[in-house]
């Protein structure tokens, strides 16, 4: 009679061999305590990730060994009988993973696998942009604090900027601490933002500081420019935020201001153009006395750039019309400005659909080439074409391509503009019906 044995029936056949050979040959090894080596088993290990902005992938670990796995995906380990430590490495801040990690996985010792299943669900994030805006004399030199859902706060000048990253889709509470007895939000201290994953959101605060002594004082600004390519229409001096008043390239000009620390800045200054040090800065201005500041500028060849403010399509800018209305400055050094409104993209709340990029009020957005001539143009040379990353009206940040040329002056019916957004499938193009493209 044959008999088929299994694993266990092996298992023994084992043992006894290997005592049998122990006994019958004093060369060989001594078997360990126990007498056996532990069969080898398995442990099979599952990924399965639900959600939005899944990550790539993550790190397996079981006991020393590890393994890449997907975001969806399967591992093996080979491992003895015995409890096992198994953990997921490498999950992003936006998932959150079911059950214990790392847990406890046991094998029997005549076990030929075991198996565990990891789920984690992942949800959509986008980042929020807080600016503040600081006018009137006596600013606070500390600045503010911000906080996000009444979190840990992270520091904020008094004109300045931070970037709050992975916040959950949904609407988020930010709120600006630390403000000074003499300075006022315009409104609300804080104000409730709708972030959307992908996405940068915007928060600025508007702030107005009062003087905290009295009376007034003489301020003289300097300016000292050197280079040749300066501007040919000079600068503004503004103070406080409020007050401004025009000097030449090479000239002073003398303000009455209030007595405190007043914020001096030069507005103006093209991009080809740096002025050392810092812009703005404070200057201290006794009561019936007199204080003097002044900014060194140096100006270098300017970048070539493509300017552009008007309109497609016929008629008046208004709701439904398929007319879309642009203002534009845009430079080959990757700086400037750009906006567009779509009168026919009329959105639920009834506001228009609308794109800007302005790196310098929203670093979210940013200038990425500029090509110096366009085949879109009857004469290339003539053209531009611009890619960037842009602010859509919701918030979204999204890239976009603009194509222009400079066929003839104003008003002549010949100048081109195009713009076409990749992700949205959405472009507009046509004849300038109103407005100017120009290519200096």
């Amino acid at each position: 009679m044959t008999r088929t044995v299994g694993r266990s029936g092996r298992a023994a056949a084992f043992v006894v061999v290997l005592a049998a050979t122990a006994c019958s040959d004093p060369q060989s090894p001594k078997p360990s305590a126990l007498g056996i080596s532990l069969p080898t088993n398995a442990i099979e290990v599952t990924v399965i990730t639900t959600g939005s902005d899944i990550p790539s992938g993550y790190t397996v670990v079981v006991d020393d060994q590890s393994q890449p796995v997907g975001a969806n995906g399967v591992v093996t380990f080979i491992v003895g009988a015995g409890t096992h430590v198994v953990a997921l490495y490498g999950v992003a801040s936006n998932c959150t993973v079911s059950g214990e990690n790392p847990r406890h996985v046991y094998l029997p010792i005549y076990a030929d696998a075991g198996a565990t299943t990891f789920s984690p669900s992942c949800v959509s994030q986008g980042g929020l942009f807080v600016s503040t805006n600081t006018t009137g004399v006596d600013l606070d030199a500390d600045g503010y604090a911000v906080t996000v859902d009444g979190g840990a706060s992270q520091p904020i000048a008094a004109n300045g900027s931070v970037t709050f990253t992975a916040l959950a889709d949904g609407d988020h509470s930010v709120a600006l601490l630390g403000i000074a007895a003499n300075c006022t939000a315009s409104g609300s201290n804080s104000q409730t933002v709708t972030v959307h994953g992908g996405a940068t959101a915007a928060a600025p605060f508007s702030l107005s500081c009062a003087q905290t002594g009295s009376g007034s004082g003489s301020l003289t600004v300097t300016t000292t420019t050197t280079g040749s390519y300066g501007p040919p229409n000079g600068y503004t001096v503004v103070v406080d935020g409020t007050s401004s008043q025009p000097i030449t390239t090479n000239g002073s000009v003398t303000l009455t201001v209030p007595a405190g620390d007043n914020p001096v800045a030069l507005s103006g200054v093209p991009s080809n153009c740096t002025v050392s040090g810092a812009n703005p800065s404070t200057v201290t201005v006794p009561a019936d006395g007199t204080a003097t500041t002044s900014f060194s500028v140096a100006c270098g060849v300017p970048q070539p750039r493509v300017i552009g403010k008007g309109q497609i399509g016929m008629g008046s800018p208004t709701p439904y019309r398929d007319v879309q209305t642009f203002d534009f400055d845009v430079r080959a050094d990757l700086t400037g400005r750009f906006t567009v409104v779509a009168y026919d993209d009329v959105q639920p709340d009834g506001g228009l659909g609308s794109l800007t990029t302005d790196p310098s009020a929203d670093p979210a957005t940013s200038f990425t080439a500029y090509r110096g001539s366009s085949k879109a143009c009857s004469d290339a040379s003539r053209g531009v074409e611009f890619d960037a990353v842009g602010r859509e009206r919701t918030g979204a940040i999204v890239s976009y391509t603009v194509k222009v040329c400079d066929n003839g002056p104003a008003g002549s019916g010949k100048d081109y503009w195009s713009f076409f957004l990749p992700s949205e499938g959405f472009g507009r193009s046509g004849i300038v019906t109103s407005g100017d493209i120009v290519k200096p």
